[in-house]
């Protein structure tokens, strides 16, 4: 029911978007896609490997121990969603001034229009850019550098 409910709401701000940023609230629990940590961005069998830098602004606080998750779509409604990027414990945490780049292994879609950043935690973090790699399309690059919402999902919706 909670992923019924999280498609129609993106249904809805599909219909309704621009290209300006949107606020969502949503379920914290999505579908999830595991991260690959590889250094290349191919195409392979039913799943799709996605490269994704992530630029922390050096307005945000030092670091963050939030949950930051990411989703992002394409133009017929296809999706991809990583539950928590970041790993506190691994060593792997957003901070002031820095880049990260992710391998994300998920569905294949089609060129990347959408993207929406979700922050649960008390720390604040403000990222400047997020850069979205395809392997059938040039790369997108998504401006923020604005505080994510406790608990909601941030981003844009530019799919037509």
């Amino acid at each position: 029911m909670k992923i019924v409910a999280f498609i129609l709401t993106f249904s809805i701000v599909f219909v309704f978007s621009k290209t300006t940023p949107t606020t969502l609230i949503t379920e914290a629990q999505m579908n999830q896609s595991s991260i690959q940590l590889q250094n290349e961005t191919r195409k392979s069998g039913g799943s799709c490997n996605y490269k994704v830098n992530i630029k922390t602004s050096c307005n945000s606080p030092p670091h963050t121990t939030d949950e930051i998750s990411i989703l992002f779509g394409d133009n017929n409604a296809s999706e991809v969603y990583v539950q928590r990027l970041n790993d506190p414990d691994s060593g792997t945490t957003f901070e002031q001034c820095t880049t990260i780049e992710f391998e994300i292994l998920g569905p294949c879609i089609g060129k990347i229009c959408k993207m929406y950043l979700f922050r649960n935690g008390t720390d604040g973090w403000i990222p400047e850019t997020v850069t979205a790699y395809h392997y059938d399309y040039p790369p997108v690059i998504f401006n923020y550098n604005i505080d994510i919402p406790q608990d909601a999902g941030y981003g844009y919706n530019n799919c037509k």
